[in-house]
């Protein structure tokens, strides 16, 4: 399922260096708006066919447990797609950590909100740096979220869009509450090229 030879070591190593600085700061952005230690884990960079990709994120979540799946697109010659997925339990807490009522919570509606809020967060903020960590534009388009009561729903257009694709996933947690969600990072088949162009710039320049 894996292959990471579309990147070789001193590329994947920049790479990882590179996206653990702009995680760093969505780590920051999050902590500082709900006034609460959260922690994104060390992401893995992982390099599948896409064909692959439900078998993968079936494998990241609870299973049973219906799932929100927020999307947004990262434009630009970083072409590329943010999955922000999240159990129903997590958006809850989550929701309560942003001061929702009880009687809001149970509104999908209003918990689709608090996560497309997330989501642009913690998109605009590690994309962003990881952007200017590689000196390049990128720009944004709004967020969707569906609900979904297994990964087996989401619909096949990642599949039709990308041929191969590095995920780029990490976990996001807070402190003592149970909040558990996985943000990942796809990207097309032109956008790895480009990558792997200015990854070796980089190198070269070290």
């Amino acid at each position: 399922m894996e292959n990471s030879a579309i990147l070789n070591e001193d590329q994947q190593d920049c790479l990882q260096e590179l996206i653990n600085i702009a995680y760093g700061s969505g780590t920051a952005a999050i902590s500082e708006i709900l006034d609460a230690f959260a922690t994104l884990s060390i992401p893995r960079i992982n390099i599948i066919e896409t064909r692959y990709l439900q078998d993968y994120l079936q494998s990241q979540v609870k299973v049973g447990m219906p799932q929100f799946l927020a999307t947004q697109l990262i434009n630009g010659k970083f072409s590329s797609e943010n999955l922000f997925i999240i159990d129903q339990n997590s958006a809850e807490n989550l929701a309560r950590a942003f001061g929702l009522e009880e009687t809001e919570i149970q509104d999908v509606n209003e918990l689709s909100d608090v996560i497309l809020e997330i989501t642009n967060i913690l998109s605009s903020s590690t994309i962003s740096k990881f952007a200017q960590e590689m000196s390049i534009e990128v720009s944004f388009s709004p967020p969707h979220v569906k609900l979904l009561n297994s990964i087996e729903e989401m619909d096949s257009t990642f599949i039709d869009k990308y041929h191969q694709v590095i995920i780029i996933s990490t976990i996001l947690q807070f402190e003592n509450q149970n909040i558990r969600g996985e943000l990942l990072i796809l990207t097309t088949d032109d956008t790895i090229e480009f990558i792997k162009k200015l990854l070796d710039k980089i190198l070269d320049e070290l």
